[in-house]
């Protein structure tokens, strides 16, 4: 009797096994720089080809940005998602960049070293003060400010890698040991550079109304784009810092960019010091002090 016998030809699935992060260690020890207008921090990780440096920079208490530069941060990504192990879930995302000696590198702006539930709580409660369209917002909980500061230590004590997912299956761990003893120095290095400003820290931490303004971008215009430059097709971004007086007058501006063409940080100055005008920084009795305010000015070409 002939049998009818089937034999199944299975091809071999493929074993979809994940590749092992790149982990770099620490090459140098930290390095904080009191610059003119900022604080740095920066350390080097890894060896020869794999040389990594990693970066932090404030020009105000509290805000931060992150660079990291080397070859192994190569990548296709438009976003590159970064977290503080073991304590963060919830990635920030950085932007890919390339140095003028062609190297690779990753940059974030506005770095939280905070827990999720804080930056939630945090972000509640900024709402619930800018509550009224066209009012200032209503005073700052100092309670949760020093709550937040606390929070902000312990997050870095905790920290102890960088991972860096510029390929999503293989990324790149900066193993930096707890950060909490870096970071505590560079927030000593922000509180110290306000008074190299004329800014007293200890004033700051008991102001509850920051310096204010309804609508600064009205103080500029198309008119105000700096007539070489756009004949030369330049555009730029400018970040400047204010000095406001208790009256709510600018007494100081001080361009934090570094280009090479100073023509848009003169031209953002100029118009601060002869136009704007704000509200003062106040204290918790209304008290009317002196304090400083950061704005950020783009410059772009219309076509």
């Amino acid at each position: 009797m002939r049998t009818n016998s089937t034999i199944a030809l299975l091809a071999a699935a493929p074993l979809l096994v994940a590749a092992s992060p790149v982990r770099l260690q620490p090459s140098s020890n930290w390095v904080l720089d009191y610059a003119d207008d900022s604080c740095k921090l920066s350390r080097g990780f890894g060896q020869g080809k794999d040389q990594t440096l990693l970066q932090f920079e404030s020009t105000a208490p509290y805000d931060m940005t992150m660079l990291a530069i080397g070859r192994p941060l190569k990548t296709s990504q438009l976003r590159v998602a970064g977290r503080f192990l073991p304590i963060q879930n919830d990635p920030f995302k950085g932007e890919p960049k390339e140095t003028v000696d062609n190297n690779h590198a990753v940059f974030w702006s506005g770095i939280a070293m905070l827990p999720a539930d804080f930056i939630e709580r945090a972000e509640k409660k900024q709402k619930e003060r800018e509550a009224g369209r066209g009012q200032r917002p209503l005073p700052i909980d100092l309670a949760f400010r020093a709550e937040g500061r606390a929070a902000r230590q312990a997050f870095a004590v905790a920290a102890t890698e960088l991972q860096i997912d510029v390929q999503p299956s293989r990324p790149v761990i900066l193993e930096t040991g707890s950060l909490g003893p870096a970071v505590k120095m560079f927030d000593k290095c922000s509180r110290d550079s306000l008074r190299d400003w004329g800014v007293d820290p200890d004033l700051e931490d008991k102001i509850v109304r920051p310096v204010w303004a309804l609508k600064p971008q009205q103080w500029f215009s198309a008119n105000d784009y700096p007539q070489s430059m756009w004949a030369q097709n330049k555009e730029s971004e400018v970040r400047v810092r204010l000095l406001v007086d208790a009256a709510g007058n600018v007494s100081k501006c001080t361009s934090l960019s570094h280009y090479d063409e100073p023509a848009f940080n003169k031209t953002v100055c100029d118009i601060f010091m002869k136009r704007a005008k704000f509200e003062p920084a106040e204290l918790a009795d209304g008290t009317k002090v002196p304090s400083y305010y950061i704005k950020h000015i783009v410059f772009r070409m219309g076509y």
